[in-house]
């Protein structure tokens, strides 16, 4: 049985790795799959096809040609023979094997118990997840927060009041590692002693963005979880992206937004979480800000309005917070909430700024321009960006 479950969570892996094999190409397969061999499955859903999967041996996939996956799985041309073609390369899969090896990373697929069951239920789950860190628990209570990467103070205080008193009621933290909100909701939660899970848009073996680096080795090391559906070596990119916003809302029974404009990654999480049947919670801010608008828009859509860590708790029938937690938390050191300032920890060039940013130029340029005037940056001798000393 175990023999039969090893090799077909290896076959899953392979297919994942194959570009152009995501998820719907994978349920697809399997499917053909299980009618092949019980034709009274037809329909079966998904989560009872799971239940099944002990019965199948998904390496007759590795007999098949091009033609095959045509006549048997309705694939486009195209399609069936980049599947022939990548399931006859073996050292992709080897590859990845002897770097997860090597480098301690776990690798979940969508048919193991272990994989999060809250995250199966959703369209299309991840095929297989690579994580560092603590194994998801089967019975946790997990919640999204993301916001805007140019989050302010605001969203730091807002953080700090909220996040104690969900971590003191048993919840972990879900985010997405980024720059802003994001940063603030994982640092907020390991100051109070939570369980955070970052979910990256990029393979686990290069963490975006850089400058998160310690943040991230934190989280693994205090029993949080580094998460990634993308082959380990795999660069940060745009359309990586909306699918990392997914998981974060799937693995989570509900998700806050703060300061998010009106197109933001955010609201693509908000709105997967609305897709997937999760409660939305969204906090409201200053009429004039534009990181206001975003928020705004999803509380006259729908989304519940958060005042306080009550109203968060309340709609999953839990006791509310009779007192608010004292200090909402301190931390040590202040966090740095604007991008560009969190990466000039030491001198860096326009073109680091820009890998370590995921802006475009015009962007950095002009914020560059905007913290030059307040005084915070200036350009060295060398032509270098640095911080003013002191700042």
């Amino acid at each position: 049985m175990g023999d039969i479950k090893q090799k077909n969570n290896r076959v899953l892996l392979h297919l994942s790795l194959i570009d152009g094999a995501g998820p719907s190409t994978v349920l697809k397969l399997l499917k053909h799959l299980y009618l092949k061999k019980y034709p009274e499955l037809l329909h079966a859903g998904w989560m009872e096809l799971i239940e099944r999967q002990n019965e199948l041996d998904l390496e007759l996939l590795y007999n098949y040609s091009a033609a095959d996956f045509i006549r048997y799985s309705g694939l486009s041309d195209r399609l069936a023979l980049v599947l022939a073609q990548g399931l006859n390369d073996k050292d992709i899969l080897n590859k990845e094997l002897e770097l997860a090896s090597k480098h301690d990373i776990k690798i979940l697929s969508f048919l193991e118990a272990d994989y999060p069951e809250i995250l199966k239920q959703i369209h299309n789950p991840p095929t297989v997840l690579y994580y560092q860190g603590s194994l998801f628990q089967p019975m946790a209570k997990r919640i999204g927060i993301v916001g805007s990467r140019m989050a302010s103070t605001y969203a730091h205080d807002v953080l700090a009041n909220l996040i104690p008193g969900l971590v003191a009621q048993g919840w972990h933290i879900v985010s997405g590692g980024a720059q802003g909100a994001d940063t603030i909701a994982h640092e907020a939660t390991l100051t109070v002693g939570g369980r955070t899970i970052a979910v990256l848009g990029s393979g686990l073996l290069q963490p975006y963005p850089n400058s998160n680096k310690n943040l991230f080795k934190r989280i693994v090391e205090t029993g949080g979880t580094m998460v990634s559906p993308f082959p380990l070596m795999m660069f940060p990119d745009k359309p990586n992206f909306p699918a990392r916003n997914r998981i974060i809302s799937g693995l989570s029974l509900g998700c806050v937004v703060i300061q998010a404009a009106e197109k933001s990654g955010a609201l693509i999480t908000a709105h997967c979480a609305l897709e997937q049947g999760r409660q939305v919670f969204a906090v409201p801010g200053p009429i004039d800000d534009d990181l206001s608008a975003g928020c705004h828009n999803l509380i006259k859509e729908g989304a519940k309005l958060v005042n306080n860590v009550n109203d968060i708790l309340e709609e999953f029938g839990e006791k509310s917070l009779t007192e608010r937690i004292q200090p909402a938390c301190k931390f040590d050191e202040p966090i740095e909430t604007d991008p560009l300032l969190a990466c000039l920890a030491k001198p860096a060039t326009l073109d680091e700024l820009l890998a370590q940013t995921g802006f475009d130029i015009a962007d950095v340029q002009n914020r560059l321009f905007s913290l030059q005037l307040d005084g915070k940056v200036r350009q060295n001798f060398a032509g270098t960006w640095e911080r003013v000393k002191g700042l």
